[in-house]
């Protein structure tokens, strides 16, 4: 089923002030999306993943937001929720979280790259471009032997065959060590840092420790940043800052 596109934010913080609210966010995202594509100079960035130090650093909203925005860009475009332990997505966009990644794992096999099955619909109503949702699906016993198998590495190949961008929710690194198989088999990862919570050091050791096993670090998004400082929210850094 093909839905309209108005997923919620999903934070507990107040309602934005009417200062906040005449800043345009899509503007940061649209930002962030030209900011992946000229990030490198040798290939495409089809796949990214998104991953943070902690819970609760708002890495699901970049995701989310990056992935909404790409559409008017690519025409297809698929976010996919990894944090199998603690999924997100699926509130935000509010679909059932009854099929999702897990369940294409399990039948992978069989899996048609083609057929929706596994995948929530979104039609954008200011473009022809679609976005396409895989929620984690149900709870498995090992989420990184999952996302460390060799299926999980074909999934992504069959995946860039059929869709234009792909976003990757993955879990934080400092919480689990999911995240790293999965930085692993995309073509970068962004980092996201709160400026109200993410210690520095942590991040520099959860960092230094995604690029020891082969990730290609794209560059950072700070978020959390207080209003007066609002034109800094979710800036996009080079790795090399």
């Amino acid at each position: 089923m093909e839905r309209k596109l108005a997923p919620k934010r999903h934070d507990k913080r107040k309602k934005k002030t009417v200062k906040q609210s005449q800043f345009d966010f899509s503007e940061v995202y649209r930002q962030l999306r030209t900011n992946i594509e000229y990030s490198q100079f040798e290939g495409d960035i089809q796949v990214v993943n998104l991953t943070s130090t902690n819970p609760a650093e708002g890495k699901s909203s970049v995701a989310s937001n990056l992935a909404t925005v790409s559409i008017a860009k690519y025409h297809n475009v698929l976010l996919m929720d990894c944090d199998l332990r603690k999924p997100v997505q699926h509130k935000i966009f509010n679909v059932s979280n009854k099929v999702g990644l897990s369940n294409l794992m399990k039948n992978f096999d069989s899996f048609d790259v083609n057929d929706d099955t596994y995948f929530q619909k979104f039609k954008d109503n200011t473009s022809d471009g679609k976005l396409y949702l895989l929620t984690s699906g149900m709870k498995v016993p090992n989420p990184l032997e999952l996302l460390s198998s060799e299926k999980f590495k074909h999934l992504i190949e069959k995946l860039r065959t059929r869709f234009d961008f792909i976003v990757i929710d993955c879990p934080p690194v400092d919480a689990v060590a999911d995240a790293i198989p999965v930085s692993t088999v995309t073509d970068g990862t962004i980092y996201v840092v709160s400026a109200k919570e993410t210690n520095k050091n942590d991040a520099k050791a959860a960092i230094t420790q995604l690029q020891r096993n082969g990730a290609n670090i794209l560059g950072t998004v700070l978020t959390k940043v207080e209003a007066e400082a609002k034109h800094y929210y979710g800036y996009y850094y080079n790795s090399e800052s």
